[in-house]
């Protein structure tokens, strides 16, 4: 917990009530408990103190700081990715040709989270437009898909309707700030690797330095028929889920400021997914060697998956395998076959999608 220093008065308004606590003015009190009751307030004190510089000594190294700590140390090397909003279009209707004001606020359905427009609309002959709305609030949680539902909750003139739906595309962007974690693993690559001038994988670690939605990045060379070099990003991961990052601008402003004046794109890929057939021997088939075998098959992609990755139905059984809990009798297949190959493009990234037990 932080250093916080109370003002005097606070202090001494503590320190009395401890006090008056143990010590019980309006009862007997042998004189020998009053050193008792001295002790017990002073080490009290004392304590916390201690507490407080033992905090202290950690924030004065980077290498053991934390939170605001950690970042003050290292921020003008290694800027903090923190939280964003979300962003994209709803789709409004009502009456044709009617006014659609700057400063609505929608609310979505099930969140409740909240969205503003900034400038004005017109609806068109149709009785509809699409409007440009920005979260109230940062974070993950603001993200909205396609066709969810917001009502409007500010004041709006006659002819709008109150209900709204979130057009193509959904309210993306929306990511939640990097953990000390997270921030910490940044540093530590910065340390190790200092200077970056455009050589192998500096273009990669700017991406990831440039938002807090690019959780994993790649370089390929040569890419289309200018030979650019092509920077694929993600967001998330295995486990969790993994999605397509939304803003690619922001990522490539950031890597023209930061590298080389050299021909670059930035793409998120295409997310695909793996659909193995598997079947465990008839005496190792239950439910928790079935949950191994999905956590194998998400560490074995977490650990080796990029975009263009090809995944093999051997690979996969290598995977899964271990001689023990599940012994080489267990059949992998991909595409219907043990020899299957799961094709991708570096246009593409592979994620483990539905497991079909046989």
């Amino acid at each position: 917990m932080p250093f916080k220093r109370d003002s005097l008065n606070v202090i001494l308004e503590r320190t009395y009530a401890n006090y008056v606590s143990l010590y019980k003015p309006l009862d007997r009190t042998p004189r020998h408990n009053l050193l008792k009751v001295f002790s017990a307030v002073d080490a009290g004190i004392y304590h916390q103190l201690q507490g407080d510089l033992d905090f202290l000594a950690l924030q004065l190294f980077p290498d053991t700081a934390t939170g605001e700590s950690l970042r003050e140390h290292w921020s003008t090397r290694v800027p903090p990715l923190y939280a964003t909003a979300a962003f994209g279009k709803v789709m409004v209707t009502g009456i044709q040709n009617k006014s659609a004001p700057a400063g609505l606020v929608f609310a979505s359905v099930t969140t409740s989270e909240r969205y503003y427009t900034e400038k004005q609309y017109r609806l068109n002959s149709d009785g509809f437009v699409m409007v440009d709305v920005r979260s109230e609030n940062f974070g993950a949680n603001t993200n909205l898909q396609t066709g969810d539902k917001l009502k409007i909750v500010s004041a709006f003139p006659a002819g709008i309707d109150s209900e709204a739906e979130v057009a193509e595309g959904g309210i993306t962007g929306g990511v939640d700030g990097e953990t000390d974690e997270e921030y910490l693993v940044r540093v530590i690559a910065e340390m190790r690797g200092q200077f970056r001038y455009g050589k192998e994988n500096d273009f990669a670690g700017w991406a990831l330095d440039s938002s807090p939605e690019v959780s994993a990045a790649w370089e390929y060379k040569i890419f289309n028929v200018f030979g650019a070099l092509l920077i694929m990003v993600i967001n998330g991961n295995q486990f969790d889920g993994v999605r397509q990052v939304s803003n690619l601008t922001a990522i490539k402003n950031y890597i023209e400021i930061n590298a080389p004046p050299i021909c670059f794109t930035v793409r998120t890929p295409e997310i695909i997914r793996i659909n193995p057939e598997i079947a465990l021997l008839p005496e190792e088939d239950n439910l928790t060697n079935r949950q191994t075998v999905v956590m194998r098959i998400l560490n074995y992609l977490q650990l080796l998956a990029k975009p263009g990755f090809q995944v093999s139905a051997e690979n996969l059984k290598s995977a899964v395998v271990d001689g023990i809990q599940l012994t080489n009798g267990t059949v992998v297949k991909i595409n219907g076959s043990t020899g299957g190959i799961f094709p991708a493009t570096i246009l593409q990234y592979p994620v483990l999608g539905e497991v079909l037990w046989k």
